[in-house]
């Protein structure tokens, strides 16, 4: 009887043993199935209470990317410096927002609970995994649908007044429904409705350069403008209350053309909801170093950018990339900044373009369309 008994208790261990090793290798599996992809919502603990979107999705190569909003905010993504998954533990790192998120995905993939670290303030907070009927929308209830697509929209209402003498800082609001610009002259305008470059504008009496303007505007259309439609609206203000009449011709130039000399350039498509227009973040380095993170960047608004720095030339892309794309560039400490040298700005960006993102200058000449003033005069009452 002893014997039976020994061997019925080992047989009784041996299948325990077996039922845990089943119930370890299901929970292997299942943590090594765990996808960590998607739309992730949480309210952070802090004043205001505020609502964070953390979108996280895979490169080509299978490495992670990610960004985060404050969707009742701002409507724009901060793209993360990092982001690593090991199953079931998220690491994600924000150089420029000065942040960090270290989660522990649950096992039915449904929620991330970890901390949130900001400006060294540790915070508890929890993700949730949104789906298309939980999904925030950006401002909440109050947010404005875009507006139509085939709209031809128009300033019903415009207010244009000299600005403050002491006026320095030129400005455009463009992400509410309401239009503002403040210390623009008539140059600023023209070439923010038609975008150009000050060497692509002509004519015109002495103050096109020296008397400064402060418009607001409320569209005739319903729903919130996109650029290319704050844009299309200012040249018609500019027609209206301005009396402008302009043509065109061409010129040559000396030019940059963009070319992409490593195929593919290091560059990730941005999220499918954001509509831009693009966004740079700038983070200064322990060490002086300068990062500069791009986010929902069209290639043109790129371009536009780069001339802030690299003053010859006109800046034409011929890469052909088409859609919104995210992307980091580092410059040395002395490129930005006060005491910056303008030729060593632009070396730095020249040099960065190529050896980081796998993009060319090529000095060339080329035809460029110029915007002549034929007619302008100082705006008519509001």
């Amino acid at each position: 009887m002893h014997r039976l008994d020994e061997t019925a208790g080992r047989f009784g261990l041996n299948k325990a043993l077996l039922f845990i090793a089943r119930i370890a290798l299901v929970v292997s599996s299942a943590l090594h199935a765990q996808e960590i992809t998607g739309t992730w919502q949480g309210i952070l603990p802090d004043a205001d209470s505020p609502r964070i979107v953390l979108k996280i999705a895979k490169n080509e190569d299978g490495s992670l990317r990610g960004g985060y909003s404050l969707i009742d905010r701002d409507s724009s993504s901060v793209p993360f410096s990092a982001v690593s998954f090991a199953s079931p533990n998220l690491n994600i790192v924000s150089d420029v927002a000065d942040l960090s998120y270290e989660g522990k995905l649950a096992l039915d993939g449904k929620s991330i609970t970890g901390i949130w670290t900001q400006k060294k303030k540790p915070l508890p907070l929890t993700f949730v995994l949104a789906t298309p009927d939980t999904r925030w929308k950006r401002g909440g209830s109050s947010a404005l649908p875009p507006m139509s697509a085939t709209a031809d929209p128009a300033f019903e209402v415009a207010t244009i007044k000299p600005s403050p003498p002491d006026a320095k800082q030129r400005s455009y609001a463009t992400r509410t429904r309401q239009f503002q610009a403040k210390a623009t002259t008539v140059s600023d305008l023209i070439q923010f409705a038609w975008q150009v470059r000050p060497r692509q504008l002509e004519g015109g009496p002495p103050w096109i350069d020296d008397l400064k303007f402060d418009i607001a505007a409320e569209p005739d259309a319903p729903g919130q403008p996109s650029l290319d439609q704050y844009r299309l609206m200012l040249q018609k203000l500019l027609v209206e209350r301005f009396g402008l009449k302009i043509h065109k011709v061409e010129r040559i130039f000396s030019v940059y053309t963009v070319t992409i000399e490593r195929n593919p350039p290091k560059l990730t498509r941005s999220d499918p909801d954001e509509k831009g227009p693009g966004n740079i973040y700038v983070h200064k380095e322990d060490d002086g170093e300068w990062r500069l993170q791009f986010a929902s960047m069209t290639m043109l608004e790129f371009d536009n950018l780069l001339m802030n720095f690299i003053k010859d030339r006109q800046i034409v892309d011929e890469t052909g990339l088409t859609g919104l794309f995210n992307f980091t560039l580092r410059l040395p400490a002395g490129a930005l900044g006060e005491g910056s040298n303008v030729d060593d700005s632009a070396a730095a960006f020249i040099h960065a373009l190529e050896a980081q993102l796998g993009l060319k200058l090529n000095p060339k000449k080329a035809p460029l369309e110029v915007l002549v003033v034929d007619h302008l005069e100082k705006p008519s009452a509001n």
